[in-house]
């Protein structure tokens, strides 16, 4: 099944010249029955763009997209493949050793 992604949110933080200054977005990643939203905050160094200006593209390359994708991998890894857990074997007999 592929990786479906959509967005949840993005809602920036404007100056008085009503240019974003920090962006605040919600990504959310599902497969096969696992989902995972990311949640990030960006602040925009030299704010020069009012919110409609930007792409949802450079939302995604100032959100560091390769990032959540390797991340979403590695979780969605770990759901399909739980590790083994440890156990105790409390009936061990120690006198058993030599």
């Amino acid at each position: 099944m592929a990786v479906t992604k959509e967005w949840v949110s993005a809602k920036p933080t404007i100056n008085a010249d009503g240019n974003v200054t920090e962006w605040s977005v919600e990504y959310k990643y599902t497969d096969d029955g696992f989902s995972h939203t990311f949640k990030k905050s960006e602040k925009i160094d030299v704010p020069s763009k009012a919110p409609g200006s930007y792409t949802k593209a450079e939302l995604l390359t100032l959100m560091d997209e390769a990032h959540w994708d390797d991340m979403f991998n590695k979780k969605h890894n770990v759901y399909k493949n739980p590790p083994v857990a440890d156990t105790v074997d409390s009936s061990f007999d120690v006198s058993s050793l030599s």
